[in-house]
This record gives C-alpha cells, sequence and structure tokens, in this order.
C-alpha cells in the first residue's frame, strides 16, 4: 500500500503544472460550495436570533381597526391559562440626540417584565420596571449599539437621551443598556436604527395614542402555541367590539417558513457550486486519460513482468482519488479561513458544521473517484504487446 501512494506522488510531481492546475479547480469548486454552506447556515442562525430577539417567536395579536388594542384586550389575553406573558407593543421611528448621535431611532413602547416576552438582555444598569410604567417615568433603556456611536463605549448608564416628537424634544434618562437586538442587521444592511425601549404609558402621555400597535404573546409551553392562538381568537371574539378586525399571527410558524425558504435557496446555490466540482471532474479524467497515453509503454513493462489488470487499474484510480483529496483539502482549508475572517469583518460568530465541510470533500473525492474510472479501464484493458509496441 505505502509503495503505491509513493508511485502516485511521483508520478503527480513528475506533471507539477497539470497536476496544479487539476487540484486548484477542484479547489474551488471546494471552496464556492463550503462558502456558500457557510453563508446559509450563518445567515439562518443570524437572522433567526434577530428575529427572536424582536419577539418573534410567539404570538403577535394587532388589529387594522383603530383603538381596538387597549388595557381591555391586553388584560384579556393575560388572564388565559396557557399565556405565560402578554406586552402591549407601541413602535415608531424618531429622531433622538444623544451624547455626539444626532439621528434616526427605532422608539419602543414595552410594558415592565419586557424580557419575558421577547429577548431583552441588560448589559449594564437595569431594564424597565413596573414603577417606571404606573409613574410614566421619563426613562428609557438604549442598545449597546447607540451607546457606542453616542459615547464611543457601551456603557451610557445616567446620562440623557433627548426624544423628539410632535410634541417637542422631551429628556429621558438612560437607566440601562440591554445588548444589540438588531447590531447584525446594521452592520450588514446599515439601515435597521438602533433601539431605545421606553415605558408605553410615557410614550402614551408624549404621542396621546392610546392604543396598542400589537401584544405580543409568549405561551406557557411552545406546544401548546395553536391551542394558545384559537384561546386568544376566542377571547377577543368574545369582547364583541362592532367593526375590529383582529390578526393572531402564529410568529414562530413564519419564522420557520423563513427558515425553510432560506435552506431552499441555499440548496439551490449548492447545487449551482456544484456545477464547478463537476467540471472540475473532467479535468481529472482529460489528465488521467493524457497520462495512460503517455504511459503506455510504462504500462506494458508493468504486464509483461506480471501486473494484474486490477493492479493497473488501482493504481490510476488511486492517483485521481488523490489529486481530488488534495484539491477538497486545499478548497475546504481556504473556504475555513475566508468564512472566519468574514465573520471577524462583519463582527458575527460563523456558524458550519465540520460535517459539512466533511460531506463536500467526501463529495469531490467521489468525483474523482468516478471520473478516474474511465482512464483506469482502459489502462488495465490495454494488452501488454500493443503496449510495447509504441515503444
Amino acid at each position: 500500500m505505502l509503495d503505491l501512494f509513493s508511485m502516485t506522488l511521483q508520478n503527480l510531481r513528475r506533471r507539477r503544472l497539470r497536476t496544479l492546475l487539476t487540484v486548484a479547480g477542484i479547489a474551488v469548486g471546494t471552496v464556492l460550495i463550503t462558502v456558500v454552506s457557510c453563508l446559509g447556515d450563518t445567515g439562518k442562525a443570524i437572522f433567526g436570533a434577530e428575529l427572536k430577539s424582536m419577539g418573534l417567536d410567539g404570538i403577535s395579536v394587532s388589529s387594522a381597526t383603530d383603538n381596538a388594542l387597549d388595557e381591555e384586550t391586553l388584560k384579556a389575553i393575560r388572564s388565559l391559562g396557557t399565556v405565560a406573558a402578554a406586552m402591549p407593543l407601541t413602535v415608531q421611528f424618531s429622531a433622538a440626540n444623544v451624547g455626539t448621535f444626532d439621528g434616526d431611532i427605532m422608539a419602543c413602547g414595552i410594558d415592565a417584565g419586557a424580557d419575558q416576552v421577547i429577548s431583552l438582555t441588560e448589559r449594564y444598569g437595569r431594564l424597565l420596571s413596573r414603577g417606571d410604567v404606573a409613574g410614566v417615568r421619563r426613562v428609557c433603556v438604549i442598545d449597546e449599539s447607540l451607546a457606542e456611536a453616542a459615547y464611543g463605549r457601551d456603557n451610557a448608564v445616567g446620562k440623557t437621551l433627548y426624544l423628539r416628537t410632535e410634541s417637542g424634544e422631551t429628556a429621558f434618562e438612560i437607566v440601562g443598556v440591554s445588548k444589540a437586538g438588531s447590531s447584525v442587521l446594521q452592520n450588514i444592511t446599515g439601515y435597521m436604527p438602533s433601539m431605545v425601549y421606553f415605558p408605553y404609558t410615557t410614550l402614551r402621555d408624549l404621542t396621546g395614542i392610546t392604543a396598542f400597535d400589537q401584544i405580543a404573546v409568549r405561551a406557557k409551553d411552545t406546544e401548546t402555541l395553536d391551542d394558545t392562538k384559537a384561546k386568544i381568537t376566542a377571547a377577543l371574539k368574545r369582547q364583541d367590539r362592532v367593526g375590529a378586525a383582529y390578526t393572531v399571527q402564529d410568529l414562530a410558524a413564519q419564522r420557520d417558513k423563513l427558515s425553510g425558504l432560506m435552506d431552499i435557496i441555499r440548496l439551490v446555490l449548492q447545487v449551482i457550486s456544484a456545477i464547478s466540482l463537476l467540471v472540475a471532474g473532467i479535468s481529472i479524467m482529460t489528465i488521467m486519460l493524457a497520462s495512460v497515453k503517455e504511459r503506455t509503454v510504462e504500462i506494458g513493462i508493468k504486464k509483461a513482468i506480471g501486473a494484474t489488470p486490477q493492479r493497473i487499474m488501482t493504481e490510476f484510480l488511486t492517483e485521481s482519488v488523490t489529486l481530488a483529496l488534495i484539491g477538497s483539502a486545499v478548497g475546504a482549508a481556504v473556504a475555513l479561513a475566508f468564512c472566519l475572517a468574514g465573520g471577524a469583518l462583519f463582527g458575527v460568530t460563523v456558524t458550519l458544521s465540520f460535517w459539512t465541510v466533511f460531506g463536500v470533500m467526501g463529495f469531490a473525492v467521489l468525483l474523482g473517484a468516478l471520473f478516474g474510472v474511465y482512464p483506469a479501464r482502459m489502462a488495465a484493458a490495454l494488452p501488454p504487446v500493443r503496449a510495447l509496441s509504441e515503444q
């Protein structure tokens, strides 16, 4: 076995340029498939976390009717046995000034205990309390991306934020800094504004809007989402409000559909990328056919001294598989380096299964073996007399 691999490496070294070009073709195909898989897995993980951080993993209750969502509606939903928590939510795009930052923000009016419904985690200070909501206090929680933009550091507790609304400019004390729920979207798109959380009662007092934009609901058990959704729908119907049109959405199901769509897109891109590996496989067949022709005399001598057709076929198959193995290994290493560099550049955690990497390498090696069969059979079937007559 060792002499077989030694002979294979010697044959490949003798044709270095051709070997390098073939290896490069396989490496390029491996890089494309691996990078596409990395982008798909990482993108799916990022946007899944982003949607969850914005509360899109539970149930959303909204209405196209003005003033349909109010305290009474909220109380009715919270009274349901399968509801773990329900939070009123008002959202509006506003302008704010804090430190050196002066621009657009997403003003979110929330209730105390919002972290039970949406993924809101304090980084510094505290989150909004029941006293803040009940007392209509001028306090807020900003995300760390806004703190960084305003002060060049992620701790801005105790600073003042000035919110501009139609009623004028209002000063708010920053009582907490949360982990940035949409920082990845900001880094990638440059579009999503920073999120600032206010007591919903305070925003209602400033804007004069008493209704909620929506009510975010988290069920006690994810397996009871359908049951919870049905009970919420029934509770809203019992309110018997004329003209009220409620929409109860299972956002977890919507997120799963989006995840499935991303899987389909990734699969299509992987198939397209795999075409490059097929082209590389054809190049392996080409180089091995040329090798058979160049080594005809060598094959004849080996057969004349007792080499079996199986031995000849094994030698050529080993060469084609080795080409594919080297090329796929180089491609996988380059792809991993590229993905890690991209993750560091955009500040995201790269998600890539090593099983995916090994799967791509295995696919490349399989192609190398398949495309090497025909040249290997030709070499094995070559009659010794004809081979020696080529000398």
